[in-house]
């Protein structure tokens, strides 16, 4: 990685991440959407690399239009949690091909964070609540290190800055969790709507 431009070593750094947050939803989502999602990231992998150009917007509009069409063929809707869980995941493999600006990868950051915190909807397991720890470390380390533009920052700096950032976040965290109220439709999720 440290031979690469800065743009492309950031661009591969947040697509591991992002590949990492997609991993546990395999089990969950249809075989198309890892397959898809995959295609998009090593596509997006591909381009950074080479330092080529970004797909233009009737290609994406198409890769959409497939993603939302396998989607309601799959789910027969669009709403809900597998199909909305779908969605997502293609939306943000998606969105990885369109990092032209700065407004561009906060999309990213953001759909990437939705996406971390629906893999909590299948599965609320030690492995899964460390795999997602994970995952918010790199997301962090990718938002911390958009906000330096100049220079060549290393990403170990960026690491370190997210894990302190993460830290001195932990205590407001336990503090919501122990005293936020605890109502049953935050609690949980109802299973999808049947036709």
């Amino acid at each position: 990685l440290t031979a690469l431009p800065r743009d492309a070593r950031d661009t591969l750094f947040l697509l591991a991440v992002i590949a990492w947050i997609m991993l546990p939803q395999i089990q969950h989502t249809p075989w198309w959407t890892s397959a898809f999602a995959a295609a998009l990231l090593l596509w997006r992998a591909r381009l950074a690399l080479t330092s080529a150009p970004l797909p233009g917007r009737w290609v994406l509009a198409g890769a959409l239009a497939i993603a939302i069409g396998a989607t309601w063929a799959t789910h027969k809707t669009i709403v809900g949690r597998d199909a909305g869980v779908t969605l997502v995941v293609m939306l943000l493999a998606l969105k990885t091909l369109e990092l032209r600006a700065r407004r561009d990868a906060m999309v990213v950051f953001f759909l990437g964070f939705f996406t971390l915190l629906s893999n909590f909807f299948f599965s609320q397991a030690l492995p899964v609540a460390a795999a997602m720890l994970l995952a918010l470390l790199g997301l962090l380390a990718a938002l911390v290190n958009a906000h330096m533009p100049v220079g060549r920052p290393p990403l170990a700096q960026s690491l370190r800055m997210a894990g302190r950032m993460a830290l001195l976040g932990a205590p407001i965290m336990a503090a919501l969790f122990v005293l936020f109220p605890r109502i049953a439709p935050l609690r949980g999720l109802p299973t999808d709507m049947q036709n």
